[in-house]
C-alpha cells in the first residue's frame, strides 16, 4: 500500500512539473508576441527574440521569475537592433515567399525546384542564427561574437544543430496547422529548445577542450 502511495506521489509530482513547465511556455509565448507587436514585428523582431531566449534560459535552470518583469529587463532595443530587425524580417519574408512562386519561364522546372530548396535551407539557417545568437553570447561570454564564430559553433555541434533544425521545422509545421499552437506555444517551445541545444553544444565544446588540454 505504501509503495503504491509513493508511486502516486511521484506521478502527481511529475504532472505538476509538466503543467508548471507548460505554464511557463505559454507565458513566454504571450509576452514574446506582446513585445513583438510593439513594433509590428518589423522593428522589434531581434530584441523580442533576445528577450525570449534570456527568459527561456531562466526557465530551463528552474529560476522562476516574474515573467513580465523578466521580459522587461531583458528587452533591449536600439537603432542597431531595429536595423537588424528590419533586415531579418524582410530577408526571412523574402526567403519564405520565393519557394511558393511559380517557376520563371527562363528557368527549367528541375532547376527551379533546386533553387526553392536552397531558399528554404537559407530560411532555416537564418532562423537558427537568430534563435541561437543570444544564447551563444550568454554561454560563451568571454568570446567576441561574430557570424563566422556562430556558424563554427553550430557546425561543431552538428548533431544538436540538426536536432534543433528538425524541432524548428516541426514547430513551424504545427504552427501552420493550428493558430492556437502558433500563438500559445510555438515561441516558448522554440526559445527553450534553442537554449537547451546551445547548452549541449557548450558541454561538447568543453569536453573537446579537455581532450586537447589532456594531450
Amino acid at each position: 500500500m505504501q509503495q503504491n502511495a509513493n508511486k502516486m506521489d511521484v506521478f502527481v509530482h511529475r504532472i505538476y512539473l509538466l503543467t508548471d513547465f507548460l505554464y511557463e511556455v505559454i507565458k513566454n509565448s504571450f509576452f514574446f508576441w506582446l513585445y513583438l507587436i510593439k513594433g509590428a514585428g518589423i522593428f522589434t523582431l531581434y530584441a523580442a527574440v533576445d528577450a525570449l531566449l534570456a527568459v527561456s534560459s531562466d526557465v530551463l535552470v528552474n529560476e522562476r521569475k516574474h515573467t513580465f518583469e523578466n521580459f522587461k529587463r531583458n528587452y533591449k532595443n536600439n537603432d542597431r537592433r531595429r536595423f537588424l530587425s528590419v533586415f531579418l524580417f524582410f530577408l526571412m519574408l523574402y526567403l519564405f515567399i520565393i519557394p511558393f512562386l511559380p517557376a520563371p519561364k527562363l528557368i527549367e522546372e528541375t532547376l527551379w525546384q533546386g533553387i526553392t530548396h536552397l531558399f528554404l535551407l537559407m530560411e532555416g539557417g537564418t532562423f537558427l542564427m537568430l534563435f541561437t545568437r543570444e544564447s551563444f553570447e550568454r554561454a560563451f561570454s568571454n568570446l567576441e561574437w561574430s557570424i563566422p564564430l556562430q556558424v563554427y559553433m553550430l557546425v561543431k555541434g552538428m548533431g544538436w544543430t540538426v536536432l534543433l533544425s528538425m524541432g524548428v521545422w516541426l514547430v513551424l509545421w504545427f504552427s501552420l496547422q493550428n493558430g492556437i499552437f502558433l500563438f500559445g506555444f510555438a515561441p516558448g517551445i522554440l526559445g527553450i529548445s534553442s537554449v537547451w541545444t546551445v547548452s549541449k553544444i557548450k558541454i561538447r565544446m568543453a569536453k573537446n577542450l579537455q581532450k586537447v588540454s589532456g594531450h
